[in-house]
């Protein structure tokens, strides 16, 4: 693990530790438990098997975990990394389901339609920390990501910064045939100096796919900008950088499953069709 790598490492174990202090005794308990054990277990092995070990660990430790690194068309990260689903407003960082568990869900339901799937597994959140970013920098933390993904994968021709909105859940929730569907916002930035018009082009078009399967699910495109926005989005790098929402904070884990269904369903569709154009 290179230099740069391992500071980014460390910067994210220290915020998982600040935003998880308190533990239950027990747990502490068990971990003393476990260090007494594992020191026994690895008591007899000498110090060269031990150091072999660390760098087979070492060598695991991928700076882009994903699902597929078989040239994966499709590229899945979060700007918001902590954002929350089945969770309430008044506390947001704890809920059933991450959006970034979200995304590895999407990612398998990819694969499933035979779109190879890339995931990003560095933190955005743990970038900012590391490096002092106020909040608002997040989207330019995860271009960094994003450009890199580009850089090693000649075959990415999707890119997508899933999110969950923080609506209401009767704006974010449809019913159909009885059963109850997380919405799907695009978010287009309108501040793109480039021009959103392809951006926004891409998103409705397959705003008009959703529909035509699941009427309602999909709130359409959203244009962004203006003070305590982005207006960006990174969409400057593609028009194939489309910022999808799926449902809100306490949208349940059932209604976002869903929905994640449909949305890789179509947008396999969509992008087989491009490959095929």
């Amino acid at each position: 693990m290179d230099a740069q790598t391992r500071a980014r490492y460390e910067a994210w174990k220290r915020e998982r530790i600040r935003r998880r202090i308190i533990y239950p005794s027990i747990c502490f308990c068990a971990f003393l438990l476990l260090l007494i054990v594992t020191t026994i277990v690895l008591g007899n092995r000498n110090e060269e098997d031990i150091d072999e070990n660390l760098v087979v660990e070492q060598q695991e430790i991928k700076i882009i975990p994903t699902i597929s690194d078989m040239d994966p068309v499709v590229y899945i990260f979060n700007s918001h990394p902590l954002e929350m689903i089945a969770s309430t407003h008044e506390n947001l960082f704890v809920g059933d389901m991450s959006i970034v568990e979200v995304s590895h869900m999407l990612a398998r339901r990819f694969e499933y339609h035979g779109l190879p799937t890339l995931v990003e597994g560095r933190c955005v959140d743990a970038k900012l920390h590391h490096l002092n970013w106020e909040f608002y920098m997040s989207f330019y933390a995860a271009r960094e990501f994003l450009l890199d993904a580009k850089n090693r994968y000649s075959s990415l021709e999707f890119f997508i910064d899933l999110h969950r909105d923080g609506v209401p859940h009767r704006y974010a929730t449809v019913e159909i045939d009885g059963v109850n569907y997380a919405r799907i916002l695009f978010v287009i930035g309108a501040e793109n100096p480039l021009g959103y018009a392809e951006s926004y082009r891409v998103a409705r078009e397959l705003h008009e796919m959703l529909e035509q399967v699941k009427p309602g699910i999909s709130r359409g495109p959203f244009f962004s900008s203006g003070w305590g926005r982005d207006g960006l989005y990174n969409q400057d790098l593609s028009p194939m950088v489309q910022l999808i929402e799926v449902g809100t904070v306490d949208s349940t884990v059932e209604e976002i499953s869903r929905t994640i269904d449909v949305l890789a369903e179509i947008l396999a569709m969509y992008i087989l069709d491009f490959d095929r154009e």
